[in-house]
C-alpha cells in the first residue's frame, strides 16, 4: 500500500516538474521586457528539483521493486551533489525574486558562489570514494568522516538558505512572494536534514538499507510534490509577464500597452509616478528593477505599489496585467 502510494505521489510530482519546466521556458522565450535573472534562476530550480525527484523515482522503482540495492560510483556522485544543487537552485531563486543590492548581500553572493561548488565536490567525493556500492563503510574513520560531512553539509545549508530568507523576507512586501519563499525553504532545508540524518543512520548501520529507502523516498516524494505544486501556482499567481492573455494581433484596432496603462491610470485617479510605476510593474519589472530605471528608492517603489493596488482593487501583478490587457482588448 505505501508502495504504491509512493509510486503515485513521484507520478504526479514528475508531472507537476515537467509542467513547471514547460511554463518557464516559454515564459523565458517570450519575455522581452522583465527580469530575465529571474527566469532563468526559477527555471534552474525547477529543472533540479524535477531531475531529484526523476532520479529517485527510478532508484525507487530499482531498490525497492526490482531489489537492486548496488550502485556505481557515478550514481552514488550523483547523489551526493544533487541535494546541494537543489540547495543553490533554491538560493538563487530567492535572490532574485528579493533583488536585494547592498555591500553585506554581494559579500554573501561571493562566499555561495565559492562554497556551494565546494560542498557538492566535497559530497561527490565522499560518496564515490568513502562509501561502498552498498553506501557502507569498511573502517571506523571512514565511517566518522562521512558522518560529520553530512552534519557539516547540512548545516552550511540551512544557515545560507536562512540568511537569503531574512533579507527577503525584510525586503518583499508582496504576501505571496514571502510565502512563497518561507514555506519551499522550510521544505527545502528539512530535505536536506532528512537525508542527511537518514544516511547517517545507514553509514553507523543503524538501520538496514531497504528501510533507509522506504523512509527516505516516502518523505521525499511529499516534500518535492508539495515543492513543485507551489512553484507552479506561485509562478501563475505572480505571472513575470502578461503574456498568458496575448498579445494584441497585427492589424488590429486594439489600444497599445501605454494607451491601456493610461486610461486605467486616468480612470483610477493615479499620479503620474504612480502611472509608470504601474507601466514598469506591468511589463514584468521586479520592485529593484524598478526603483533603479526610475531612479527611486525600493521603499518608495513598495509604497507606489501599494497605493496602485488598493486603487486599482488588485492583489497581484496578475490582476493588475488582466485589468490593463482588459483595456487594450475593449479598445475603450
Amino acid at each position: 500500500m505505501i508502495s504504491n502510494a509512493m509510486f503515485i505521489t513521484y507520478t504526479i510530482m514528475c508531472f507537476l516538474g515537467l509542467q513547471a519546466i514547460t511554463l518557464i521556458v516559454i515564459l523565458t522565450k517570450r519575455n522581452d521586457a522583465g527580469n530575465r535573472n529571474l527566469m532563468k534562476a526559477t527555471r534552474n530550480f525547477v529543472v533540479i528539483s524535477f531531475a531529484l525527484g526523476l532520479y529517485y523515482y527510478i532508484t525507487y522503482y530499482r531498490e525497492l521493486v526490482l531489489g537492486e540495492f548496488a550502485t556505481g560510483p557515478v550514481v552514488r556522485g550523483f547523489d551526493g551533489v544533487i541535494f546541494y544543487a537543489m540547495g543553490y537552485s533554491w538560493i538563487k531563486l530567492i535572490d532574485n525574486i528579493a533583488g536585494v543590492e547592498n555591500d553585506s548581500i554581494k559579500i554573501l553572493r561571493k562566499h555561495t558562489r565559492v562554497v556551494f561548488p565546494c560542498l557538492m565536490v566535497l559530497s561527490a567525493i565522499v560518496y564515490i570514494f568513502v562509501l561502498d556500492a552498498y553506501y557502507n563503510t569498511d573502517s571506523f574513520v571512514e565511517e566518522v568522516i562521512t558522518i560529520v560531512s553530512e552534519a557539516l553539509l547540512g548545516i552550511v545549508v540551512i544557515w545560507y538558505t536562512c540568511k537569503y530568507v531574512s533579507w527577503a523576507y525584510r525586503e518583499l512586501v508582496d504576501s505571496a512572494s514571502r510565502k512563497y519563499i518561507m514555506v519551499v525553504s522550510i521544505f527545502v532545508c528539512f530535505n536536506n536534514l532528512w537525508n542527511n540524518c537518514v544516511a547517517a543512520f545507514v553509514f553507523i548501520k543503524a538501520v538496514s538499507l531497504s528501510v533507509m529507502c522506504s523512509n527516505l523516498y516516502a518523505v521525499t516524494s511529499i516534500l518535492l510534490l508539495i515543492t513543485n505544486l507551489l512553484t507552479l501556482c506561485y509562478v501563475y499567481k505572480k505571472d513575470f509577464t502578461p503574456i498568458f492573455f496575448g498579445h494584441e494581433e497585427k492589424g488590429s484596432k486594439h489600444l497599445t500597452e501605454e494607451e491601456a496603462v493610461d486610461m486605467v491610470a486616468r480612470d483610477h485617479k493615479l499620479t503620474e509616478r504612480e502611472r509608470d510605476v504601474m507601466l514598469l510593474a506591468y511589463e514584468g519589472l521586479t520592485n529593484p528593477d524598478i526603483a533603479e530605471k526610475l531612479f527611486i528608492s525600493r521603499h518608495t517603489v513598495k509604497r507606489h505599489m501599494h497605493n496602485i493596488f488598493e486603487k486599482l482593487d488588485v492583489s497581484t501583478r496578475m490582476e493588475l496585467a488582466h485589468l490593463v490587457q482588459s483595456q487594450m482588448n475593449s479598445g475603450k
